[in-house]
Parts: C-alpha cells; sequence; structure tokens
C-alpha cells in the first residue's frame, strides 16, 4: 500500500475517482493505469531535469513528442551510430578467426598493413568516410583499444564506454528504455507460459552501501562474461549464409546493475 505524504501540492490536473459499487473493476483499472502513468512521466521528467532541461522545456518538449508519430523518432540512433560502427569493429576483432592469433586471442594488428586482416581494413569496412588515424584515435578515446608502438594496436576490449559523457549516455538511456518497453511490450501480451515470453529477470535485496560496492565488484565479470557469449553467439548466427538472406532486426542482451 502507497503512503500518504504530507506537504506536497496537488496535482493540477483532475483525477477520475472510481465509483463506490461492487461493479468498478474497469474503472479502478483505469485509475490505477493512469496513476502508474503519471508516475511514469514524473520519473522520465525528474530524470531529463538531471540534463539542464528546465520544466517549462520539457511540457514543450512533451507536447512536441506527443504529436510526432514515435517511429520517426530516431535521434539516439544517429548519436550512438558512430559508437555502433566501433563496437561492430571490435566485434569483427574478436570474432572473426582472420583476426585471431594461433592461441585463438585477438591479434595485435599492424595499421596500415597492405592486404589480409589489418586495423586499416577494419577502418575502411566500418568507417568508410574517416581516416585510418582518425578511427585509432577514436577508439584509443573510448577505451577499446591502445597502440602498441608506431605501426600496430592492441585491442583492450570490446565494450564501448560513454561514462562521463552526457550526451551519449542520454541517448544510451533513451534506447535502453524503449528496449525495455518492447520487451514489456511482449510480455504483457502472452499468456502464463514462461517459455512464450522474452526473458526480463530481476534480483534485489536492501544492502548497505559496502556491500553493494563488493557485489558491483563480483558482478561485473560475471555479466561481462554473460554479454560475451550473446554476442559471439548472435555474430557467428549473423555470419551464417542461409542468414544473411534473411529479413533482420536488432536483438540481443542488455544488463546493467541499480541502486534505488
Amino acid at each position: 500500500m502507497a503512503k500518504k505524504t504530507k506537504g506536497k501540492k496537488k496535482s493540477s490536473s483532475k483525477r477520475r475517482k472510481a465509483p463506490a459499487d461492487g461493479s468498478t473493476a474497469d474503472a479502478a483499472d483505469e485509475l490505477l493505469r493512469e496513476t502508474l502513468a503519471r508516475e511514469f512521466i514524473g520519473v522520465c521528467l525528474a530524470a531529463l531535469k538531471t540534463y539542464g532541461l528546465n520544466t517549462q522545456r520539457l511540457r514543450e518538449l512533451a507536447i512536441e513528442a506527443a504529436a510526432e508519430p514515435s517511429a520517426q523518432i530516431s535521434s539516439a540512433t544517429e548519436v550512438l551510430a558512430e559508437a555502433q560502427r566501433l563496437a561492430d569493429a571490435m566485434n569483427k576483432w574478436v570474432e572473426d578467426p582472420a583476426y585471431r592469433d594461433n592461441t585463438g586471442r585477438p591479434s595485435m594488428l599492424c595499421v596500415h598493413a597492405d592486404g589480409g586482416p589489418s586495423f586499416a581494413a577494419l577502418a575502411r569496412e566500418f568507417f568508410p568516410e574517416s581516416t585510418v588515424a582518425d578511427v585509432v584515435t577514436l577508439g584509443c578515446r573510448a577505451n577499446v583499444l591502445e597502440r602498441a608502438g608506431a605501426e600496430k594496436v592492441a585491442l583492450l576490449n570490446s565494450t564501448v564506454l560513454f561514462t562521463g559523457n552526457s550526451i551519449p549516455v542520454l541517448a544510451y538511456s533513451l534506447r535502453s528504455v524503449r528496449r525495455f518497453l518492447s520487451t514489456a511490450d511482449v510480455n504483457r501480451h502472452v499468456d502464463s507460459a514462461v517459455s512464450e515470453g522474452w526473458p526480463d529477470r530481476t534480483s534485489f535485496v536492501e544492502v548497505s552501501e559496502e556491500d553493494f560496492r563488493e557485489f558491483i565488484k563480483i558482478i561485473r565479470p560475471q555479466i561481462s562474461g554473460l554479454i560475451e557469449m550473446s554476442n559471439r553467439w548472435l555474430f557467428q548466427r549473423s555470419r551464417l549464409p542461409g542468414n544473411r538472406a534473411k529479413k533482420t532486426k536488432v536483438a540481443g542482451l542488455q544488463v546493467f546493475v541499480f541502486r534505488e
């Protein structure tokens, strides 16, 4: 049961009261749906204010967004396009056997080698309009690769990080919310059979700040391993000759740690 809070101003919008008779299940559901929707909107507005947007401007943007077909909104994809291409290049470096050494690990690559697997080949494939030097700089800035001498680069990891950069973090948040809502939409239309829904699980317990920091240390490598495993499977499937001609959509796994 929700607790009542004192000292807060009442909402200016008119709230519907559910009838008091015994045949008001639909009205009660509608009231609860609107209450949850209002809270949902409030959570989004509060988050957006932390990025420097004031209440009046958010009202204006909300009106504009409500008037636009949601399918036309692609600003997050545009903002993250460069990072996605970099991630795709790193994934090929990790997954393509031509880019691995004799131990199965990603090879150290020559930047400007002629012919065969090289970083220049990756740069030309995924960044055809950029110079190889610019792609190397981008990769170093994103902490996915490092220089090894003047003419070689080594892979650090295949995960492109946005930490400390507000604009891509906001775009990433938008894309994450959109993906979660699509999963929620699928799951609200299926029956109770678990196998028919899309996996969505949550684990949470009240813990101290010290325990939370320890939890992060423990779970970080587990999450990284799970993401790498799922990405490897999806990447290999997408490369199968029989699947290349099929209609495809982006799919995958997204995991994050939270604290309320």
